[in-house]
């Protein structure tokens, strides 16, 4: 009763701050279609130099049929048989549907939603629920099997065993998408007599659980041009319920609170998670503020998984000129760990970003990303020795140019991308072993005659990875493409053919070289609206510069369709 009285004085209180929401409109319905697809296929296949990766002569039939229904339900089915194998999907494994009228949504058979970060948060259950959105009122309820009893035995001793996980969770809010508040609750238990007696070893350690949340999330326009986000929670999680239980009175209020809903035991903990923000936004420009802190362990049943254990601080702002066409955004926070101050080092991070977009004209554009990754750990409750302080730096940047011309026949276009990633490692002991770079660039042409559908690609290519020890690889070469479209699009062909050359620099300063030749045809010939054939030949050299790793592929497909 107390439970109830809190969610409702809690609800009334919220309710005068907020706009008002206008219901969403009433959703067309759809006759029941069938659509699907029949392929057949025959083919060759001849390897040297490696084993067989597929049959000599692959045959085949394959086939798919999607049944749509009102609501947006879509049920595929498809098949494949052939001398490579043969299978079946359905959907029928985790089938779930979530038809829409107006402001109200049922939930019903395998479903995944969230309501919120730190409660219900995108874990699947079996089960139903509904939400109902009626004006400004938000109203949630799900309640279904989050886990299913799997049952282990020692022939099998790598099944991981689980008990059967009921549950259920509640939404009640006011206001709008872009301005509410919303409480919530999410109550989930283990069964303990769903599965056998559970052998325990130093690896696998499985009891039946109990978790209570309740949090609150929510999305305020305080005063013109502020927002402000909240998501926090606070979860009593039992890591098992077969402890003994402990008496209430005189323990944290919330466990007081909550003491008809959920036991307190022994192998109770009580812990709290919070993500705030406070952002300004004006026409061209906008910053905002962010905060994080999860503490040591903290769970919730309606989520796979958490990073626990941590606080952090972020700003991120951004800011668009000249007319819309310079555009600028980044962000930058820090992050640490060892919030018990329990642990032997305490980790910290810093993570920055900038992403810069000039376009002056719709011809001509460029971007640029640059991100900062830094990790160091201080000392926790032990001194961190030298030899093996983690201390690293992670740089990255890129840069994306291009440059068009197009009339009403042909566009040509020109592209130049430049990538470098460094990883530093400040740590004197260890750089040695740790420290690489990495560069990309890549050079590229493309052209397209709009009538004759006739187009041409050409890309050159440039990789080097520096390592640690002195290795080192180079990879660069060009890629040729050429397009064609015949007998008023009717058939359509594909020639592509690349070649790299490869350089290979071993720890003890050997070079090897290699090459890798790729080449494809394609062709596809359209017989009607609904009747197709395909032709495709592919032919792969490798040779990595040692004997043992020279090999080549040759395959060709003949394919015929048709669809409904």
């Amino acid at each position: 009763m107390r439970f109830l009285l809190l969610f409702a004085t809690c609800w009334s209180c919220l309710t005068s701050s907020l706009l008002a929401q206008t219901d969403s409109p009433t959703p067309t319905t759809k006759p029941v279609k069938v659509s699907g697809g029949l392929n057949a296929y025959a083919g060759f296949y001849s390897a040297n130099g490696l084993a067989a990766r597929n049959q000599p002569s692959p045959v085949g039939l394959s086939g798919s049929v999607t049944v749509s229904l009102p609501g947006g339900i879509s049920l595929p089915f498809s098949a494949v048989l052939g001398n490579q194998g043969n299978s079946f999907r359905q959907p029928f494994n985790q089938f779930g549907v979530s038809p829409t009228y107006k402001w109200a949504t049922v939930h019903a058979g395998y479903r995944n939603v969230s309501f919120s970060p730190f409660t219900l948060a995108g874990h699947t259950f079996l089960g139903g629920g509904f939400e109902l959105n009626p004006g400004k009122l938000r109203l949630g309820a799900v309640y279904g099997r989050f886990n299913k009893a799997i049952s282990t035995n020692l022939a099998e001793p790598d099944i991981l065993p689980a008990y059967q996980r009921t549950g259920y969770a509640l939404k009640l809010g006011y206001g709008k998408p872009t301005n509410y508040v919303d409480l919530l609750m999410l109550r989930a238990k283990d069964d303990s007599s769903s599965i056998a007696s559970v052998p325990q070893s130093a690896t696998q350690t499985v009891t039946p659980a109990e978790n209570l949340v309740v949090g609150v999330t929510s999305r305020l326009l305080m005063i013109k041009h502020f927002v402000v986000e909240l998501d926090a929670a606070v979860s009593a999680y039992t890591r098992d319920v077969r402890s003994s239980e402990v008496s209430a009175e005189g323990r944290n209020a919330v466990t007081r609170l909550f003491g008809r809903l959920f036991t307190a035991r022994i192998s109770t903990q009580l812990t709290q998670a919070t993500q705030a923000a406070i952002g300004y936004r004006t026409k061209n420009a906008g910053i905002k503020l962010q905060y994080k802190r999860i503490d040591p362990n903290f769970q919730t049943m309606g989520a796979y998984y958490f990073q626990s254990d941590i606080e952090s601080y972020a700003v991120v702002p951004n800011l668009t000129v000249l007319k819309g066409k310079l555009r600028i955004s980044g962000s930058y926070g820090i992050q640490f760990d060892n919030l018990a101050k329990n642990k032997n080092a305490r980790t910290g991070r810093s993570i920055g970003s900038l992403i810069v977009s000039y376009n002056p004209a719709t011809k001509v554009g460029i971007d640029l990303q640059l991100s900062n990754y830094g990790i160091s750990q201080q000392a926790g409750i032990r001194p961190v020795i030298d030899t093996v302080r983690l201390a690293q730096n992670n740089f990255s940047a890129t840069v994306n140019t291009r440059y068009t011309i197009q009339n009403e026949e042909t566009v040509n276009l020109f592209t130049l991308s430049a990538t470098r990633q460094q990883l530093s490692d400040l740590n004197q002991h260890t750089a040695v072993f740790t420290n690489n770079t990495n560069t990309n660039l890549n050079l590229g042409y493309f052209y397209q005659r709009v009538k004759t559908g006739l187009g041409a690609n050409l890309l050159v290519s440039y990789t080097q990875a520096d390592l640690a020890l002195g290795m080192q690889t180079k990879f660069y070469g060009p890629t040729l493409g050429l397009t064609k479209a015949f007998l008023t699009n009717k058939l359509s062909t594909a020639l592509n053919a690349s070649y790299l050359l490869n350089q290979q620099t071993t720890q003890t300063g050997e070079s090897l070289n290699g090459q890798i030749i790729n080449a494809s045809a394609n062709a596809g010939y359209q017989l009607g609206k609904r009747q197709n054939f395909s032709l495709q030949l592919l032919y792969l050299n490798a040779n990595t510069g040692l004997a043992e790793q020279r090999y080549n592929e040759f395959r060709g497909t003949l394919g015929y369709g048709i669809t409904f």
